[in-house]
């Protein structure tokens, strides 16, 4: 997570200057510490986020990342039309639905092998 928002903080540094960049490192370092924080709670998700999940922890991770998926392609599809409606650029969200698809069949044949 620290790496991911450093690597945005200078992405925005490089786009955009210095000020906004303080801005992403700083809630880089706050959601950096959250995390660390509630990892070490004794919870489902102080379980997930500290890596010692149990089995039903698991599950209910899955279920919570299929859920993420699904609302995730709802909001490429959403995007592809009001962007096709206002005839702005539509790209974005087609490679978020062709980035999924093709990681879904992908998905489909590692894992039916496994």
């Amino acid at each position: 997570m620290a790496v991911a928002g450093t690597g945005i903080a200078i992405a925005t540094w490089i786009g955009n200057g210095w000020r906004g960049a303080l801005s992403v490192e700083v809630v880089t370092v706050i959601a950096t510490i959250a995390y660390f924080v509630l990892g070490g709670r004794d919870s489902d998700v102080g379980a997930l986020f500290g890596s010692r999940a149990n089995e039903r922890q698991a599950t209910i991770n899955t279920r919570a990342t299929v859920l993420t998926a699904h609302v995730l392609v709802l909001v490429a599809l959403g995007g592809v039309l009001v962007s096709i409606a206002v005839g702005s650029l539509v790209w974005p969200f087609l490679l978020f639905g062709v980035v999924g698809g093709v990681t879904y069949v992908i998905g489909l044949v590692v894992y039916q092998r496994h």
